[in-house]
């Protein structure tokens, strides 16, 4: 039996041993799939506990409020900016056609006077040519007794020879023909040379040749002039002239085709400032010149003004170098959009109300300026989102700037009372009523302390 029982003992002893290699690996596993699975729930509860924001209905999206104006087809007149000054059509130098000495000067030719034409407004020492002209007188004189001698020396030749000659040149000789024309001759000679002896002594006497005024004096008296000095700068002033530059750009918008060639010029509205006030004058275009401009690259228009030195009751005349701002009148644009300039992005973009909703649109304007800007009426244009898109006279054109704004933003027109939104779930409580509330259940207990006492 003891054998037995120590056989025993040595055979539980090496399982022992064996079971307790193996028990490490079984406990690390064991504790491993524990984690985990802790890991697990805990991730689970964090999200499936997570606390709710009570809420009292559903926020209304926001609504913008906008000014509008309704699109409406029109007719749009051009009128193009531009500026020049003021130049006479007639600016000359006036001079004279013979010399002398000048003996006297009218106030006319002082600068800044006026003066009609055919006023004196010099005179030249005239006694040389006075001179002049009564020897042309004599010597027409001593002509004219010599073309009388000859033809009274012709018809005696005539009466005294009965047989003449046969040859031609014999007759003519014979009756003193030749000397009769050369006689002829010598006077209207002569009195050629009176003519323009009557003409110089005429000359000394400068006049105006046409109604104008003095832009600057060159002599004045004392001083010798002679043939093609000045003598003056005058222009006339029955018109004025103003020379106006055309951008390219803005070409297409006037015809200058056929300017003069029975067309209607166009119009001109000249504007000058004279002290605190702004007057008006008006013209029309009557030329274009023939090549553009090197130095800036635009087209000049040549405006002119009838009577501008006469004033009237809403302008005072005009004045030589005067600068004017213009506007040169273009084409007549028929069934377009006049768009107020501050509506219109400078992506040439323009916004409208469309069912409360915000829409963006593309345009391709046909004329901008300071004010407006003009498109075309019920032309099909691309939108922000995609589609087309047709604009009509119905349209609501959004005037607030709406850059800052998405496609699709809700809107409201100006005078418009805001839609009345219905919130689920009745009325959102007072958080004073709530505080009440709270205060309430404090006291309670307290109070119910106080009874039972």
């Amino acid at each position: 039996m003891s054998q037995q029982t120590e056989d025993q003992y040595h055979i539980d002893t090496l399982q022992a041993q064996m079971s307790l290699g193996k028990a490490p690996w079984l406990a690390h596993t064991l504790v491993s799939i524990g984690l985990l699975a802790l890991a697990a729930f805990a991730y689970y509860l964090m999200f499936a506990t997570q606390p709710e924001a009570k809420r009292f209905g559903k926020r209304p999206a926001a609504v913008v409020t906008v000014e509008t104006t309704q699109l409406q087809p029109t007719e749009y007149q051009v009128w193009i900016d531009s500026y020049g000054s003021a130049t006479p059509l007639t600016l000359t130098n006036l001079v004279s056609d013979v010399s002398g000495r000048v003996l006297e000067v009218s106030n006319k030719i002082r600068t800044g006077s006026r003066f009609n034409k055919g006023d004196v407004l010099l005179r030249l020492e005239p006694r040389d040519y006075q001179i002049a002209v009564d020897v042309a007188e004599a010597a027409v004189a001593e002509a004219d007794v010599k073309y009388r001698q000859e033809i009274a020396e012709a018809e005696i030749a005539r009466q005294e020879w009965n047989i003449k000659p046969k040859a031609q040149a014999g007759k003519s000789l014979a009756l003193r023909e030749p000397q009769v024309k050369a006689a002829q001759a010598s006077l209207q000679s002569a009195k050629a040379r009176l003519d323009k002896a009557k003409l110089d002594l005429e000359r000394t006497e400068i006049k105006a040749p046409f109604t104008g005024k003095v832009l600057k004096q060159n002599v004045d008296i004392g001083q010798v002039v002679s043939p093609s000095q000045s003598i003056a700068e005058i222009y006339a002033t029955e018109q004025l002239e103003i020379r106006l530059p055309i951008k390219t750009q803005d070409l297409h918008q006037i015809n200058l085709d056929n300017l003069g060639n029975g067309q209607i010029a166009p119009k001109v509205i000249l504007e000058s400032r004279l002290g605190d006030s702004v007057y008006q004058w008006f013209g029309q275009i009557v030329r274009s010149e023939g090549a553009y401009d090197r130095d800036n690259r635009m087209l000049y228009v040549v405006a002119r003004v009838e009577n501008p030195f006469q004033p009237s009751d809403s302008a005072p005349a005009m004045r030589v170098g005067q600068f004017f701002e213009a506007k040169i009148e273009g084409k007549l644009l028929s069934n377009v959009f006049a768009l107020p300039r501050r509506s219109v992005t400078q992506d040439n973009m323009i916004s409208i109300a469309d069912e409360g909703r915000l829409l963006k649109i593309p345009v391709k304007p046909l004329w901008t300026d300071t004010e407006n800007v003009v498109i075309q009426a019920q032309t099909n244009l691309d939108i922000v989102t995609p589609g087309l898109r047709t604009l009509s006279r119905s349209d609501q054109l959004i005037l607030t700037p709406t850059a800052n704004l998405m496609a699709g933003t809700n809107v409201r027109l100006i005078g418009e009372e805001p839609p009345k939104v219905r919130r689920p779930g009745g009325k959102r409580p007072n958080s004073n009523n709530d505080g009440k509330r709270k205060v309430a259940n404090q006291d309670s207990p307290g109070n119910s302390t106080s009874a039972n006492q």
